[in-house]
């Protein structure tokens, strides 16, 4: 499955998310720094991780294709109606 983009409350979180800059003195002058929140740092290592994987899980597109050439793969109807039925509210 492909994530086309990020849910906006993802995205509203990254852009709101705290940066703090200070400036230090040194022996040479004056230098910046930046200071990243927890929170930033960890949607970065998320958005890093989603980008990281494939799209296709090709050893469950493998399973699946072999259970079909073989005649053993089974659609369970009832529990695809079930859970049609509870993302319903039924």
């Amino acid at each position: 499955m492909k994530i086309g983009s990020l849910p906006a409350v993802a995205m509203e979180q990254y852009n709101n998310s705290k940066i703090r800059t200070r400036k230090t003195e040194t022996a040479g002058g004056t230098t910046d720094s930046l200071e990243v929140t927890h929170s930033s740092r960890l949607f970065s290592e998320a958005l890093q991780a989603v980008q990281q994987t494939p799209d296709v899980r090709e050893d469950k597109v493998e399973a699946l294709r072999s259970q079909v050439a073989n005649g053993t793969y089974v659609i369970d109807s009832a529990a695809i109606a079930a859970r049609i039925l509870s993302g319903i509210g039924m």
